[in-house]
């Protein structure tokens, strides 16, 4: 229940420029695509085992020296630093085990066989390396060498009411300290928020929430994969767990190192999936505007003045067609911290009386449509059998 993996392994500068003469050597072998990237000029990007799902970066930085001083942490401004170098290599583990596997996602169970095949695609980078002089012992092609910088837990949910899903999914509750993941859009010249999708992070980029319409994805990003019709009717919930995250798995799980077996761990992807769906998503099922106003008319635990102000919320939510632009609207751009806090308190009050906040439109034609969960549940029910047997 993960997908793409961010590995990497520290390297001596010396060792770094023969490893970069060994990856250029292979790659003009091969007649394989390798380049800087134009966004970070420190990095090197080798193609050459693209097929395989492995993509090799090597990085080149300066890193600022932190000092401590009277029990306060700080950066040196005056230090020029030290430099820092690193293969990184960005894994799709289920292509790496399944050639042209863009669909499914690795499970646990796949582990043993990932690293096998991992040892083996390297193989004649290492060999390779071996032929020159190095500093140090490396071995490139043992992924248990290396550390977890990123990972992606995700699960594919078949439905063939993908596209409700997804526009209600869309419309779902932005958690504190996250931000929505917007686009350019060259026609208007301005930021929006990506179609088919609800992408948002952590102010800090140590998570990031993504849940799409994986068909919509794949005809965007990959036009000539053959099986197009495998991605069909496919959400795709994924939790992206970045280098500040897998740091605090770390510490939370009392890990030595941040080795990919600890984080290759089907309860772990459970329980990173269903965490921030119940923030964003909630559990609740899905209801037309007129139901839910009924169903907390119905309601016996709160007074008048309560389940006014909840029936108000709601319309409000539908009326701007997302919780998180009702919050704004309702809080003048989150500038009135109280109207914040009575928002969320009236928005968790909707959620305890089994609604979800978001509403179904009415020229849907549905009255009630059933919240994902339940399908997330059978999936990893499912998928728990397939390890027992």
């Amino acid at each position: 229940m993960f997908h793409t993996v961010l590995l990497f392994q520290s390297i001596d500068a010396f060792d770094y420029t023969n490893l970069k003469a060994c990856l250029s050597e292979l790659s003009k072998e091969k007649n394989s695509r390798h380049f800087t990237n134009p966004n970070h000029t420190n990095e090197r990007i080798y193609e050459l085992y693209k097929e395989h799902g492995i993509i090799i970066i090597l990085r080149c930085a300066r890193k600022p020296i932190r000092v401590q001083s009277n029990n306060i942490q700080g950066i040196n401004q005056d230090s020029q630093g030290v430099n820092y170098h690193a293969i990184e290599i960005r894994l799709n583990p289920k292509v790496l085990i399944q050639a042209n596997e863009y669909v499914k996602v690795a499970r646990a169970s796949d582990f043993v066989e990932i690293c096998d095949q991992f040892k083996r695609v390297l193989k004649p980078l290492q060999k390779a390396f071996e032929t020159h002089p190095s500093k140090n012992i490396y071995r490139f092609n043992k992924i248990d060498e290396y550390q977890v910088k990123r990972i992606d837990y995700c699960i594919n949910i078949r439905s063939i009411n993908h596209k409700e899903y997804i526009e209600l999914i869309r419309r779902a509750e932005i958690p504190a300290r996250f931000s929505p993941v917007t686009n350019l859009d060259k026609r208007s010249g301005r930021e929006v928020a990506y179609k088919n999708s609800f992408y948002i992070q952590t102010q800090n980029h140590s998570v990031v929430v993504n849940f799409y319409n994986k068909e919509y994805q794949m005809q965007t990003e990959f036009e000539s994969f053959e099986r197009l019709k495998d991605a069909s009717n496919i959400i795709r919930l994924e939790i992206q767990c970045q280098n500040g995250k897998t740091n605090s798995l770390k510490q939370k799980f009392k890990w030595k190192y941040r080795d990919f077996m600890n984080f290759a761990n089907d309860d772990i992807a459970r329980e990173m999936i269903y965490y921030y769906y119940e923030k964003t998503v909630g559990f609740e099922d899905y209801f037309t505007l007129d139901e839910a106003k009924r169903r907390v008319k119905s309601c016996d635990n709160y007074r008048k003045k309560t389940i006014d102000k909840m029936i108000e919320i709601l319309e409000l939510v539908n009326q701007k067609r997302s919780i998180y632009q009702a919050l704004l609207s309702y809080s003048d751009n989150l500038e009135d911290k109280d109207s914040v806090a009575e928002f969320n308190s009236i928005i968790k009050k909707i959620r305890k009386s089994c609604i979800n906040p978001v509403t179904i439109p009415v020229n849907w034609g549905y009255d009630h449509i059933p919240n994902l969960v339940n399908e997330m549940d059978k999936e990893f029910t499912q998928l728990l059998r397939v390890v027992i047997n």
